[in-house]
């Protein structure tokens, strides 16, 4: 397992610097987790006084008077949901966890009402990637305009012995920060201030960011409704979902960089030699059909042909009813499908689909659950 999680380091690639962004931006900053500073003030205990009452003579035509009412007391003005002042578009937003800052794009569409919590998608980036390249490449954030939905873009740190962004896929592979505990942090900080609907959340993400999608199902199952993974799949060793989470994945069979039948080989856009890669012995099918192993899903998928490149893997009589679906990408390469830019990335990446849609089908897919279903 340990040279495992060490390879993971160094193998999982995407975009990298295939695309730029000329996106305009607000930026905040938000603090997760420093308390905020309360004044207490504390009163003084009441002198003590001797009762003198029995030696004093009491007036028996004294009237107590009435009370006169001063001033009506204010109204209680309940303050306005932080949300309501939400403006539409972009906005960039430096939130700090635990000490580790990262930059993050969250997307609010301009039908947004300003009370309503808004059904809301994570979506994260590849190994070497960051969140604006992300916003190009999955084209999630013209959909949520389109669709009413909010969209979360964080970027990832770098480890301080790799050279690239990367997210956390065990507690242990990187003991200078806890991306499990930044993704806490990010949806708390929706709730909080961004109005997202706490029952709605859903993530999805490229490479690096669908294995870290995946695991999102294993460890945070009771925050996350539903979950889209692209190009990277596996099943943690100690998974144990919590519930049965709702669950795509599109994965291409002539991906070289993350290979669809458990190779072990992996050929790195930034060095086009092939190196042996032991997490890259995984097979991809397999993975995902762990899952549905643990959400009680029959043993076999059903096949069915979309299009001409793709064949949809359908598990069913899934717990709670749940649906499962694993899209086998007929000579797909390490490749978004029905991105816009697939043509111009496919010397990088390889070839790319648009047979099926993983943005437009991920969120007609996702958009379906709710945790309070």
């Amino acid at each position: 397992m340990t040279h495992r999680l060490i390879a993971v380091l160094l193998a999982f690639v995407l975009i990298a610097s295939a695309c730029s962004s000329n996106d305009s931006t607000d930026t905040a900053t938000a603090t997760a987790d420093s308390p905020a500073e309360t004044d207490e003030s504390t009163a003084s205990e009441p002198d003590v006084a001797t009762d003198d009452s029995a030696d004093t003579p009491v007036d028996e035509t004294a009237v107590e008077a009435d009370p006169t009412p001063t001033s009506e007391p204010e109204p209680t003005v309940a303050p306005e949901p932080a949300c309501s002042a939400l403006e539409p578009g972009t906005s960039e937003i430096e939130l700090t966890v635990n000490g580790d800052t990262h930059q993050i794009f969250v997307f609010v569409p301009s039908s947004y009402d300003g009370a309503t919590p808004m059904p809301t998608v994570l979506n994260w980036h590849g190994r070497g990637s960051n969140a604006l390249e992300q916003i190009q490449y999955a084209g999630y954030e013209s959909l949520a305009e389109e669709e009413g939905f909010m969209v979360v873009h964080p970027t990832a740190l770098v480890s301080p012995e790799d050279t690239a962004t990367t997210w956390e896929l065990i507690d242990d592979q990187d003991e200078t920060r806890d991306d499990l505990s930044f993704a806490d942090g990010l949806i708390d900080e929706l709730i909080a201030n961004w109005c997202a609907d706490a029952n709605r959340i859903y993530t999805t993400g490229m490479s690096n960011g669908g294995f870290f999608s995946a695991r999102l199902i294993c460890e945070r199952a009771d925050r996350i409704a539903a979950a889209v993974s692209v190009a990277g799949t596996y099943h943690l060793d100690d998974c144990e979902p919590s519930r049965p989470v709702p669950y795509l994945a599109f994965h291409g069979t002539d991906d070289v960089v993350v290979p669809f039948n458990g190779s072990g080989q992996s050929t790195l856009v930034d060095d086009p030699d092939a190196v042996s890669v032991e997490f890259f012995e995984q097979v991809m099918p397999d993975e995902f059909s762990e899952f549905a192993v643990d959400f009680g899903c029959d043993a076999e998928a059903t096949p069915e042909t979309i299009g001409t490149e793709v064949i949809r893997h359908d598990y069913t009589n899934c717990d709670n009813g749940i649906a499962m679906s694993f899209f086998e990408i007929t000579d797909g390469g390490h490749t978004w499908p029905g991105s816009a830019l697939g043509a111009a990335l496919v010397d990088l990446l390889g070839y790319q689909t648009m047979d099926v849609d993983a943005t437009v089908g991920g969120w007609e897919f996702m958009s379906q659950f709710s945790l309070d279903d």
